[in-house]
């Protein structure tokens, strides 16, 4: 097994009390927006790369479920932009920005190139097929559908190993409008682009504001930081698999039934 190293910044609220609001409120909830848009792209990155056995099935149902962990990680980032907008120029600019790395400074700039001028596709498909089913949206996928196209679901006696294929078709179907692009698995990639690139220019942002917020505010914890070192095993990335057809722990072979 892998191991890591990580650092605990440990700190105090009555640290966090002495904080100018702003600076304070940015820190905590980019810190969470942070954490779910990591956890996303890994999600994403994990069932991207989880084999197919060269099974149609397992090859719809895997895309399906790429494509629900693209949709919350489009909304997440949409939410990541709308914060970062709010705090640009009352405090990002202003009181951080300058003393960033050129990482850090180069994920906000791109940012704002990608969020702050036409419509991006993320906020397209946040809009129009992300967080909110719009009906709509739906009877235009609809009524675009082949009358001789495939259309189907795949229902198994375990409520888990069901899937409802037909509004994944609808989805692709919403996301060739919303990208202009008439290939399915070409849009399908455009996104995919967008959305981890947006995540690795966001969290580049961040990691650099934490580190002048710790530099500021917490130079105690940032000084023990060294010391404060755990090295954790780990699973190599790579090995990680997570198909959505799967064998459930039950004594009935194909997982819990149905009422």
């Amino acid at each position: 097994m892998d191991t890591i190293t990580l650092h605990s910044l440990v700190y105090y609220k009555g640290d966090l009390d002495k904080v100018p609001p702003d600076d304070r409120l940015f820190f905590l909830m980019a810190g969470a927006i942070s954490n779910d848009t990591q956890a996303l792209n890994k999600l994403l990155a994990v069932i991207i790369g989880t084999p197919d056995h060269d099974n149609a099935i397992h090859k719809q149902a895997n895309s399906a479920f790429a494509t629900l962990a693209l949709r919350m990680l489009t909304g997440r980032l949409n939410e990541a932009y709308k914060l970062v907008s709010k705090y640009s120029n009352k405090l990002i600019r202003p009181h951080y920005l300058d003393e960033m790395s050129d990482e850090a400074k180069e994920g906000f700039q791109k940012l704002h190139e990608y969020f702050g001028g036409k419509r991006s596709l993320i906020l397209k498909v946040r809009d129009g097929m992300a967080f909110h089913s719009i009906p709509e949206h739906v009877e235009a996928a609809y009524a675009r559908l082949e009358p001789k196209g495939d259309l189907g679901d795949y229902l198994g006696r375990s409520i888990g190993n069901t899937l409802y294929y037909t509004p994944e078709i609808l989805h692709f179907e919403t996301l060739m409008h919303l990208t202009g692009i008439h290939d399915a698995a070409t849009a399908i990639e455009t996104w995919v682009q967008d959305a981890q690139e947006q995540t690795s220019n966001f969290n580049s942002f961040i990691f650099g504001y934490v580190l002048v917020f710790a530099k500021r505010y917490l130079q105690d914890a940032l000084d023990k930081l060294p010391d404060e070192a755990e090295i954790i095993p780990v699973e190599a990335f790579e090995a990680l698999k997570l198909p959505y057809l799967s064998k459930f722990p039950s004594t009935d072979q194909d997982g819990p039934r149905e009422s």
